[in-house]
């Protein structure tokens, strides 16, 4: 009897409009750029991608583009020390621009392979649980699975983590509150002693769910603009009434009186000049503990979609500097794409675990908590302890003193 079943994938995959449709279908440039889709970044495809590349790397041994193809693709498929190794002996002397971004990471990576390992944590981690999703993120980032396990196997994870030593677990998707199960794995967190905080759209958000929900650390929401179109140009969805709909889920925090909410906006071209008036709409509803501004990156995202959405970190910068001024005691977190790399261990739907740099296409596999122990997935060379410690707290300041009230 089969232990998953498929879900159809509501977003649309967000690399695909930058594809190269000159390419031809089934070829190994094809399966290469295809290869994040979310019913092939697995690695038996990613194997097969390996085979093939090396075929043709064997019929011209010094095509550039065969040679970081290889170094990516060994990569992204449980990299060893030795795949590490080889992946920057193909790139040595190489004249492309993106084999030179790869060749500056593989050097990071290999600065880290003498770090002890033994007995490392991973204490926080990001779950992707369904990929269900009302929205269409511009870019979007998470990486979708095409499987989904089932409750049983949710839990058998969450065992794991508690075991293990895991403390801070952040459940996410697509939008986890589409997944029916979704409260039986945040109680059976909670229980085995783990803080969870849950990323929704708010889009299905109810008062029932919510008391449902009492045990969570924070609730994360999100808030990406003061007009409808402002929160279009990242969140894109069929309802036209999408703004106001997520308007209507603080509100309904602040009625119940849940006041662990940590708003997301994620900054791009389109909303920077709204950012002020973003933050006076945060911080107007008293559920608000946290307000997080991501800066938009492009590491899932067409070369069009980056042109149109990418915002200056600089200027970003100084745009929360001013905001943080003007409200010095609330706790306002900035998260710029640079500071993010690697700092994700994030299991998806299917079990299986990634991690991801902020460059285009950087989406490395380290495991599969289905069949691997977490202690073997943490001997992977491309994981960066000091990333992952410096990732945003999971419970807001204002909650931090105890656990959540009921």
């Amino acid at each position: 009897m089969p232990t998953r079943h498929h879900l159809a994938i509501l977003p649309t995959h967000p690399l695909r409009a930058g594809y190269d449709r000159t390419v031809e279908p089934g070829s190994v440039a094809d399966r290469f750029q295809r290869r994040l889709e979310p019913d092939r970044f697995h690695p038996a495809y990613l194997r097969d991608l390996t085979s093939r590349i090396e075929r043709a790397l064997a019929a011209a041994p010094d095509d550039e583009l065969s040679r970081y193809r290889l170094a990516f693709v060994l990569l992204q498929n449980n990299a060893t020390a030795a795949d590490v190794d080889r992946a920057a002996r193909l790139l040595t002397g190489t004249s492309l621009p993106q084999g030179r971004r790869l060749t500056r990471l593989i050097d990071a990576i290999s600065l880290r392979t003498e770090q002890p390992r033994v007995g490392r944590r991973v204490t926080r981690v990001n779950w992707s649980i369904t990929n269900r999703c009302p929205m269409s993120c511009q870019g979007c980032y998470n990486p979708f699975a095409a499987e989904q396990i089932s409750l049983d196997q949710a839990k058998g994870i969450v065992d794991k983590l508690a075991e293990h030593g895991t403390t801070d677990l952040v459940l996410a998707g697509g939008d986890p509150l589409l997944w029916p199960p979704i409260h039986q794995v945040v109680d059976h967190a909670t229980a085995a002693g783990i803080r969870v905080a849950l990323d929704t759209t708010g889009y299905t958000l109810t008062a029932d769910k919510l008391a449902r929900l009492s045990a969570l650390s924070s609730l994360r929401l999100p808030l990406d603009g003061v007009t409808a179109e402002a929160q279009r140009a990242f969140r894109r969805s069929p309802d036209r009434n999408l703004h106001a709909a997520l308007l209507e889920s603080l509100r309904l925090c602040d009625q119940v009186g849940f006041t662990r909410v940590r708003v997301h906006t994620v900054a791009n071209a389109k909303n920077l000049h709204q950012l002020d008036a973003i933050a006076e709409e945060v911080f107007s509803h008293p559920s608000v503990a946290q307000w997080v501004v991501f800066q938009w990156w492009g590491r899932r995202a067409s070369p069009a979609t980056v042109r149109a959405l990418a915002v200056d970190p600089a200027e970003l910068r100084s745009a929360v500097r001013s905001i943080r001024q003007r409200h010095p005691d609330r706790e306002i977190i900035l998260a710029e794409a640079a500071e993010r790399e690697l700092l994700n261990w994030m299991i998806q739907s299917s079990g299986q675990v990634v991690t991801f740099g902020s460059g285009p296409e950087e989406e490395f596999i380290l495991g599969n908590l289905l069949t691997d122990s977490i202690e073997t997935i943490l001997t992977r060379p491309i994981l960066d302890f000091d990333a992952m410690a410096r990732g945003v707290p999971v419970t807001p300041r204002s909650a931090r003193s105890g656990p959540p009230s009921t």
